[in-house]
């Protein structure tokens, strides 16, 4: 049975939402009664949500890697009356140890090209709306310093670390009222962990800390905090020597 409330709250939009912590952050959303609007390639799990809640969740089959992106996130919008907070958790991410191009390719086209193209999207919206906005966006320890296992994955998400902070000094600037939030996990078991890392953690407690993240409207921040100190001790050892350990 659904537990669906009336349509009284925020309206968000999650791009990557049919699984893992997106599907996660849309169900917390949709259950405070905020009306949401979701992403994904996987039509029957977006179908799912849809159904738990028909007069709230509105859905959007999507690739974006793909132009046409851009139309259905107008579409989106336009279904959910506008949006106040919009949230980038598409991504996709290999070990590449031999360099596999599509590994590789497909990783930039997802993790950089689809998140620039949307994230642009969703800037541009707020601009013109002129009303405050919120946009966060899932990173990843995993861009704090490179790693030679996954080149592509650890570079696109330090592309989007500092992109998103390109955009908030833009915003600034321009007197645009939008908060931006970055977010920055460490393991999280969903279906993109391939192995029981260290010092992972489970998909409900990492989709509850970052909604409680995003609702404080928090700037930057690395979760769970047991990472903080390790990131910190990473970021002192110089370029050179982190390269030959």
């Amino acid at each position: 049975m659904s537990r669906e409330h009336a349509p009284t709250g925020k309206k968000i939009i999650i791009i990557g939402a049919s699984s893992g912590i997106g599907r996660e952050l849309a169900l917390r959303y949709l259950e405070r009664g905020h009306t949401v609007g979701i992403t994904g390639r996987r039509a029957e799990k977006l179908d799912e949500i849809r159904q738990q809640y028909p007069h709230l969740a509105h859905a959007k089959i999507m690739d974006v890697r793909s132009e046409e992106s851009l139309s259905l996130l107008d579409e989106l919008i336009r279904e959910t009356r506008g949006v106040d907070l919009f949230i980038y958790n598409a991504g996709t991410g290999s070990q590449s140890k031999t360099l596999l191009p599509d590994i590789e390719m497909d990783t930039l086209h997802t993790n950089a090209v689809g998140f620039t193209r949307l994230v642009i999207r969703a800037y541009n919206h707020f601009k013109a709306s002129g009303a405050p906005g919120h946009i966060a966006v899932i990173s990843s320890i995993a861009g704090i310093k490179p790693l030679d296992e996954a080149p592509a994955y650890s570079a696109t998400k330090r592309y989007v670390t500092h992109y998103t902070s390109c955009l908030a000094r833009k915003a600034r600037r321009e007197n645009i009222p939008l908060t931006f939030t970055t977010i920055l996990p460490g393991f999280i078991r969903t279906e993109l962990l391939q192995r029981d890392y260290p010092l992972s953690i489970s998909l409900e407690k990492g989709a509850r800390l970052i909604f409680r993240a995003i609702e404080r409207g928090k700037r930057s921040v690395i979760l769970p905090g047991r990472w903080r100190p390790i990131m910190l001790l990473a970021r002192l050892i110089p370029g050179r020597l982190w390269e030959k350990m």
